[in-house]
């Protein structure tokens, strides 16, 4: 990224895949005119890809051609540095433009304001409930996560972080429901988040024991099938084993118990991790160098929900980073997950700027 002057000519340096101005504004004295030169950069970057896929069978019947496609994402982001500072960030994603996200960042609190787009603490469109942290099992705060378009943090109250989230639109119930509470911090040694949607709420805490970190949680979900409110709790311990980390979990949410375990380590470079739980949903995870290529290859026996069939949830992927270049990567991969790689069998081409 280089900067560029910007004077009353307008001129502007585009280097690569981003840029930045500085503005030089005109100040008159009794005597002369001279420049003050401000911090504020405007930058732009992004990637594209060009990508063939092979579509996922959905329905019975014929299998659906594969589509050469492309795709561009580019963002734009201003920021006006300082103790009060604004930044504002205006997207085309998917090929489509988005709408701009204005982040302002003072002393005492930062407040985010973007349609299905503020910069949360947990990435974009994010619900202030998001800071409380559960168990695997239990249930969530809120039925619509990561949708608010508006979101404010204090994140030093006291040495603690709260924030508060929601939609722009405030007519209607659904949107009024969906606004949030969050809460982080520590105190003696415990950690704690708690977080609260219409009526949902939880909190949990965490803390150091003998070597392991131990999770407790416990929640307060509506369920409208009920149409009342159901308790969820669980327990968590996370320790060393030798070179490998056991995870265990148990939870009893609405009077159903369930648990969890998981061992993850590192094998020959390779970050390999197993797991069960009481669903009988086993999942497996091995990452890592194979040759110049990234191997990334996921099972997890619980059906797809992607296809009709019958079958386990499975990604698997190879990525060559190819030298010399800004991030541009070949894959190849198939997906029945849609998670870290595209829905079906793909061959794709991506570039950074």
């Amino acid at each position: 990224m280089k900067k560029a002057l910007l004077t009353t000519t307008a001129l502007v340096a585009l280097s690569g895949a981003a840029f930045a101005s500085s503005v030089d504004t005109p100040v008159n004295s009794a005597s002369s005119t001279h420049h003050t030169h401000s911090d504020a950069t405007i930058v732009f970057s992004g990637d594209a890809n060009i990508k063939y896929n092979a579509p996922l069978k959905l329905t019975a019947g014929q299998n659906t051609d594969g589509v050469v496609s492309s795709d561009v994402d580019l963002d734009v982001t201003m920021t006006s540095p300082g103790a009060y500072s604004a930044t504002i960030s205006y997207g085309m994603e998917g090929n489509a433009i988005a709408g701009a996200t204005v982040t302002a960042t003072t002393p005492l609190f930062n407040v985010s304001v973007g349609v299905a787009d503020a910069r949360g603490g947990a990435g974009a469109g994010a619900d202030a409930s998001d800071l409380y942290a559960d168990i695997d099992h239990m249930t969530g705060i809120g039925t619509d996560e990561d949708n608010s378009d508006w979101y404010i943090s204090l994140p030093n109250f006291g040495g603690w972080t709260v924030a508060a989230s929601g939609k722009n639109d405030m007519t209607t119930t659904a949107n009024k429901q969906a606004t949030s509470i969050g809460l982080k911090g520590s105190v003696g040694g415990i950690s704690v988040t708690a977080g609260g949607m219409h009526k949902d709420a939880g909190v949990s805490v965490s803390t150091s024991l003998m070597g392991a970190t131990v999770k407790v949680a416990a929640a307060s979900i509506y369920s409208a099938t009920k149409a009342k409110n159901v308790q969820e709790s669980g327990v968590q311990v996370d320790m060393p084993l030798g070179g490998m980390n056991l995870s265990v979990n148990s939870t009893t949410t609405d009077g159903t118990s369930n648990w969890g375990a998981s061992v993850s380590t590192t094998v020959a470079g390779y970050a390999v991790s197993v797991g069960t739980d009481s669903n009988e949903e086993n999942t497996f995870k091995l990452t890592g160098p194979m040759g110049p290529v990234s191997l990334h290859l996921e099972y997890d026996s619980d059906d797809s929900a992607l296809t009709l069939a019958k079958d386990a949830t499975v990604e698997a992927g190879v990525t060559y980073s190819v030298p010399g270049t800004n991030g541009t990567t070949i894959s190849a991969s198939y997906s029945n997950d849609d998670d870290d790689f595209d829905a079906g069998t793909q061959v794709k081409m991506a570039f950074k700027f």
